[in-house]
């Protein structure tokens, strides 16, 4: 499925994390492991930087600050004699160049460092994420390496530097080390969810999921003792452990243990699961000491609890989905969605009461920010992601919400309910949506879990994205997942609202539509086209048992037309625009 550019973007890590491109601390302890990161990329045109996917190319040397003699801290607080701006007056030979993001292009900051002695560059965003660097009117003299880090990695490792010497490492370590193996959250397999509902999950049968990962051997000498084990650790302790042993695996190849090779782990399934959150662990030894073991775990979480669905993680203390970026595409001008997609056999037994999400928008206020919330009927029949009947042509909308926020609660998680709870089916795909339409507005997105395996493997879609009214089925990847989640309950708790019948007229219509319902209450109405995007809502007062929609403004084609009355009864209508 097509993959939207995004203006503000996590670079793609499955290519570059199997080469072994990484940022990582060298020491001291407390800064020692890999970082997220982005990288100046020459295949990008604008940058002269080394090229990180060539085995072999990195740097490793000391952390230095830059210094331009400027007065003053910029707006995050942080000196702007940092920001390298303009040419520095400090001699940074030998050294990789720490600076700031703010006012300038990145390209203009490098060659400063550059032009001062420097061998490579750290630029510390000024947010909780990393974004892919133009290199500007600048970007092709710099012939260094340049990395982005967030702000929070930023701050623990400049805190580090304030004590002593900081060493750091950028690059591709690939054929760097005699004995080097790792595994990649990107080709390993997790749980289905990270919020697993115990009404889904009474037993072995109903709740259980594949383990795998793909070893890589990074090193220049063949391997010849490896094991991976996988573990998980439930609230009662450890639940599953088993251990695979490798054949020998030679440098610069890699092996997989999946169900679908003759190496492989049991299925993870248990007779019961109680409530709680468990721990699934794969862990690599080399059978020797390994020379570079920061890449030897993957660790992933799922939580087991009767009131949320989700693929982001779970807070610890909240319970609620996570948020660690925010994304929105580039080019958009109206509509953004980001959704996550329910489906399960035994689905009758839950309902949905609303949503959990999150906004940013470093230049938006969000108080008063309206974010409109959607439950969907995904009613396209196909197979799976790589059906050619995958489409969004059918999504019924089965209830709306709208949510306001009440002060500036930025990246926050936050809850907006449906106007009305609905109970849902066996067997149904269920799309669920956040929405806004202020293109200043970024939605909360997690890339600390990876289900690219897991969509590969089982090939179903997990976080679709809608941009401007077209839905794309693999968001931005599966290793971006949308922060949504679904606030459930058994659905022998949740009162069933019903319908009510009525008539829409005339049908097709020109300019005016006319809802008759036997009814004296107030009533909302939401018109979405058959993409699903919201094209009309109004208040609708009913005056002998008639009310008035003016639809002049409406392009032509067909509409839905879904009337909820103030008592929970609702009444939904296809109408065609002439």
């Amino acid at each position: 499925m097509k993959k939207i550019l995004l203006s503000l973007a996590v670079v793609a890590t499955g290519f570059a994390a199997q080469s072994q491109v990484i940022c990582a601390g060298i020491s001291p302890t407390p800064i020692v492991g890999n970082y997220d990161f982005t990288w100046a990329d020459p295949a990008g045109g604008d940058w002269t930087t080394p090229d990180f996917l060539i085995a072999g190319t990195f740097v490793e040397d000391t952390l230095m600050f830059v210094d331009t003699g400027e007065p003053g801290l910029n707006a995050q607080g942080n000196p702007i004699a940092q920001e390298a701006c303009i040419p520095l007056i400090n001699d940074l030979t030998g050294k990789i160049a720490v600076l700031y993001r703010n006012t300038c292009e990145f390209g203009t900051k490098a060659l400063n460092a550059q032009n001062a002695g420097a061998v490579g560059v750290i630029i510390i965003n000024r947010e909780p994420l990393v974004i892919e660097m133009g290199g500007g009117g600048d970007g092709a003299s710099v012939t260094i390496p340049v990395v982005m880090i967030n702000n929070t990695d930023g701050l623990s490792i400049t805190n580090q530097m304030m004590q002593g010497s900081v060493v750091m490492f950028l690059g591709n370590k690939t054929g760097l080390y005699p004995n080097d193996a790792g595994i990649t959250s990107g080709a390993t397999l997790v749980s289905k969810s990270s919020g697993v509902l115990s009404q889904l999950a009474q037993n072995a049968s109903e709740f259980n999921f594949d383990l795998g990962t793909r070893v890589y051997n990074y090193g220049t000498l063949d391997q010849s003792a490896m094991t991976i084990r996988a573990t998980v650790v439930g609230p009662s302790g450890n639940v599953y452990d088993q251990t695979v042993t490798l054949p020998t695996v030679l440098s610069g190849d890699s092996i997989d243990v999946d169900p679908s090779q003759a190496l492989n782990f049991p299925q993870f399934s248990l007779a019961t699961y109680p409530a709680g959150t468990y721990t699934l662990d794969y862990s690599l030894s080399l059978g020797v000491t390994d020379d570079y073991d920061a890449d030897n775990h993957i660790v992933a979480s799922f939580n087991i609890q009767d009131s949320i669905y989700a693929f982001a993680p779970l807070d610890p203390t909240t319970g609620h989905p996570v948020q660690n970026n925010g994304f929105r595409p580039s080019g958009n001008t109206s509509t953004f969605s980001d959704c996550i997609v329910f489906d399960d056999p035994n689905g009758s037994r839950v309902g949905i009461e609303g949503l959990y999400f999150q906004a940013l928008g470093s230049a938006v206020d969000l108080s008063g920010e309206e974010i409109a919330l959607y439950a969907y009927r995904w009613e396209d029949v196909f197979t799976d992601m790589n059906d050619a009947a995958l489409a969004f042509n059918l999504l019924t909308p089965v209830a709306t919400g709208f949510y306001y926020y009440p002060s500036d609660l930025q990246g926050e998680t936050v809850y907006g309910a449906f106007t009305a709870p609905v109970m849902l089916t066996d067997n149904q795909r269920y799309l669920l949506c956040a929405q806004t339409v202020n293109v200043g507005v970024f939605l909360g997105f997690n890339d600390n879990i990876d289900y690219t395996w897991n969509l590969d493997y089982y090939a179903q879609p997990l976080g679709p994205i809608e941009n401007d009214g077209a839905y794309f089925a693999a968001g931005f990847g599966a290793d971006i997942i949308p922060a949504v989640g679904a606030k459930m309950a058994s659905s022998v708790g949740i009162t069933e609202t019903g319908t009510i019948e009525g008539s829409a007229y005339p049908n097709p219509a020109k300019d005016i539509v006319t809802i008759a319902i036997q009814t004296t209450e107030d009533a909302t109405i939401v018109v979405t086209d058959l993409s699903g995007k919201i094209v009309l809502s109004n208040a609708l007062s009913f005056a002998n048992g008639q009310a008035i929609v003016n639809i002049a403004d409406l392009q032509s084609g067909m509409y839905i037309f879904n009337v909820t009355l103030a008592n929970g009864l609702s009444s939904q209508f296809n109408v065609a625009k002439n």
